[in-house]
């Protein structure tokens, strides 16, 4: 087995999880390069046009290879050891509430 894929299998199930999220839609924002002003969060549009999903995708999308880069490494080295402490459920629900904090 090789290096990276011996630390790949290490990697908790809700911390890969959000890991391959979010490189999954850097792999489409590459692209396809959608215009960012659809997904990114803007308060009027949410609040007048409805526009829940902005709540989700403007963290979900990153501004260039070194942020995801960063990013990902991070969420890798906190993540898991976080995870492994209070378990997969209870970190996917740390993730997902931390995604609804941080978008307003």
């Amino acid at each position: 087995m090789s290096r990276a894929a011996e630390t790949l299998s290490k990697i908790p199930l809700a911390t890969f999880s959000i890991i391959a999220i979010c490189c999954l839609v850097y792999i489409y924002q590459f692209l396809f390069d959608p215009n960012l002003q659809q997904f990114t969060m803007c308060p009027r549009l949410v609040i007048y046009l409805n526009e829940y999903y902005r709540f989700i995708t403007s963290s979900l999308f990153h501004g260039s290879m070194m942020h995801i880069g960063m990013n990902m490494m991070s969420t890798m080295a906190i993540g898991s050891s976080l995870e492994k402490q209070v378990g997969s459920f209870t970190m996917g629900f740390t993730i997902l509430w931390g995604i609804l904090l941080t978008s307003t």
